[in-house]
């Protein structure tokens, strides 16, 4: 038995020993060409062509980003501007800007529901990222703004005591966000 055990170890050592040195034959007489440096001009070539690509790509964001941005804020804009015009009439009453309101209201859910997404694009340059990301923050606080208002359901011109600066401070985040995607 320990003769048996002698010769399968031996074949087994031998069967080892010549794909070892299959792999160091093929490993080791494999030549290389060149010195492993790189040409400076080939080197600054690639990362050229890396920069503009990552460049392509992020204006592609930014464009599409920015363009759904647009598409959102138009079709709410709408809504928001119906609520002002309607109360530019002195005898507007709570009752009857219920439906304007509810319309306005909705519109913003539906924009503030779009936003993370496009806030997500990826490659979307840091500063239009931020903006929109500001912008979101100012919609959010204007639709829980013209609902404290609605709660309170004052009268004339104190109506709108926190809907009216936090309008003020949406616009203002819109104009951010479209100087940010010129």
């Amino acid at each position: 038995m320990t003769a048996r055990l002698i010769d399968s170890f031996r074949g087994r050592a031998g069967a080892a020993v010549a794909v070892g040195a299959s792999l160091f034959v093929l490993a080791g007489c494999a030549t290389v060409p060149g010195t492993g440096s790189a040409d400076p001009q080939d080197v600054a070539a690639y990362q050229s062509t890396i920069a503009q690509s990552r460049a392509a790509a992020a204006a592609a964001a930014g464009r599409s980003a920015c363009s759904s941005w647009q598409s959102g804020y138009d079709v709410r804009v709408v809504a928001s501007r119906a609520t002002v015009a309607y109360t530019k009439d002195p005898k507007w009453t709570w009752d009857g800007i219920q439906n304007t309101l509810n319309a306005e209201l909705a519109a913003i859910a539906t924009e503030t529901g779009k936003l993370p997404a496009i806030i997500a694009t990826e490659n979307l340059a840091p500063t239009v990222k931020t903006t929109m990301t500001d912008y979101k923050a100012k919609l959010d606080a204007y639709a829980e703004a013209l609902r404290a208002d609605q709660s309170a359901r004052g009268s004339g011109d104190a109506t709108w005591t926190k809907g009216n600066p936090a309008y003020t401070t949406l616009n203002t985040a819109a104009t951010a966000v479209r100087n940010a995607c010129r």
